[in-house]
């Protein structure tokens, strides 16, 4: 960027909300992921859909990167500006614009956070699903179509998506979608950016279908031998026909450093959380009930379904923090977090590989995730100034999501692509991901939204 271009956006927006200053750029060079630092030449902070088509319109002229930021709260370096140039950090734009309690739907703009929009939700008896732990903005859950521990039962962001306001490379504002429950007119553009990392167009308004609140929730904990036994125990409850909530699995590394973290007293052996909801405290009981036997079935040495919502709170608390524990751990390291999900049927298979390519590669990490959609994690930690071990810990992380792709799965559950998953796009995607670099092509012809992300 020139002087002049600094001078230009200045003019549009005013200094204020046009910064350069060191600590703000290192701010928006990196987000919670491995993958390392670039500073952006300015950050800007938009408030309308009308300022970011004017800023767009003009980076598009001067062919200047730009890359939307919500929360950096991202796994993948999704929003990290790897050719610098201007950062839109959307937290300015955060209002929630309207709720339907009566037609289960919310408008917002792309800076709201999760947290904030269920506590305004939380008075109409209503929610929105999707939970990826960290204090995630609309926008970004939106881009990166995140999930969380809930999927199982509630599904990834794209299912709550229902219309999109998107401001495109060349500034012109579009409207997708409509309120609309249900639609068979024409193609599913909203299906089309939802999940695009900000590299086709960048949200300013999102309408979102939301979920009833159930009035019954019961929660419990399974410990298990071994990590096969736990993982066998998830794919027939999932065959089963039961409607869990959520269903995560941790191994024993993931429980010592829960246990660390939180103070708590659970056994440091493969473990199941498992939780039920429902508007009947009998059918939810009969559910738990159910979910036991299977367990008790695949060799499970404790069940504890007993727990009052303060340990059920704390218990998920300690969940969401898990990584941060994890960390607590590893001091020093840096961890590469791998997020394949695969057919359900080879979830078995695939945690197991996971295991053995840690000890083949001489690592260690916790494996992890929501298991009931087949979606697991490996949390790779290594010292980054050991080149043998970092490179070890590639090694294992490769190895692993080739493998999940080899079975039917995906490179990517929840995290995005961003810069890590781009080296097996092909591998997963084949001839599919040609068309996809057509369509970029064709909405960003110069390449100048969120360059370097999916495509190399």
């Amino acid at each position: 960027m020139q002087n002049t271009d600094l001078q230009h956006l200045q003019a549009l927006l005013g200094p204020e909300r046009v910064l350069t200053g060191e600590s703000e750029l290192l701010i928006h060079a990196r987000d919670e992921s491995h993958h390392p630092e670039h500073k952006p030449d300015v950050v800007i902070y938009p408030q309308s859909a009308e300022e970011l088509s004017q800023i767009l319109r003009f980076a598009n002229e001067r062919k200047i990167p730009v890359t939307a930021w919500g929360a950096g709260t991202s796994m993948e370096a999704n929003p990290v500006p790897v050719y610098g140039g201007i950062v839109l950090d959307l937290s300015k734009m955060n209002q929630i614009l309207a709720i339907y309690p009566e037609d289960l739907q919310a408008v917002v703009q792309p800076g709201v956070t999760h947290v904030d929009l269920n506590h305004k939700l939380s008075k109409y008896g209503l929610f929105f699903p999707p939970d990826p732990g960290a204090p995630a903005t609309i926008g970004g859950m939106v881009a990166n179509n995140a999930a969380g521990i809930q999927a199982i039962k509630y599904g990834a962001t794209k299912d709550y998506v229902l219309a999109l306001e998107v401001v495109l490379a060349n500034g012109e504002i579009l409207r997708v979608g409509n309120r609309a429950m249900r639609t068979s007119s024409g193609y599913n553009l909203v299906g089309l950016f939802v999940g695009s990392e900000g590299t086709l167009g960048i949200f300013t308004e999102i309408t979102l279908r939301l979920a009833g609140i159930p009035k019954e929730v019961s929660a419990a904990t399974a410990a298990f031998p071994t990590l096969e036994q736990a993982a066998q125990a998830v794919v027939q409850i999932v065959q089963s026909g039961l409607d869990p909530a959520a269903l995560e699995l941790l191994d024993p590394d993931c429980m010592r450093a829960i246990n660390y973290l939180k103070n708590l007293n659970l056994a440091e052996q493969p473990t199941l959380f498992l939780e039920f909801r429902g508007h009947a405290l009998e059918v939810v009981r009969d559910d738990l009930r159910f979910a036991q036997e299977i367990c008790e079935q695949n060799g499970c040495e404790s069940f504890s379904s007993a727990l009052g919502q303060e340990e059920r709170n704390k218990l998920w608390e300690a969940r969401h923090h898990l990584a941060y524990a994890a960390a607590a751990l590893n001091p020093g390291k840096r961890a590469i977090v791998v997020d394949v999900a695969v057919p359900i049927s080879k979830f078995p298979v695939m945690i197991e590989f996971a295991r053995k390519k840690l000890t083949e590669h001489a690592l260690n990490g916790p494996v992890f995730g929501h298991a009931g959609d087949g979606n697991f994690h490996v949390g790779i930690f290594y010292n980054p100034d050991d080149p043998d071990e970092k490179s070890r810990a590639h090694a294992a992380n490769d190895a692993i999501v080739f493998r999940a792709i080899e079975l039917g799965g995906t490179a990517t559950g929840e995290h995005g692509v961003g810069l890590g998953k781009i080296k097996f796009m092909r591998a997963e995607h084949g001839a599919s991901y040609e068309l996809m670099r057509q369509v970029k092509k064709l909405l960003d012809p110069n390449g100048i939204l969120n360059p370097g992300k999916i495509f190399a």
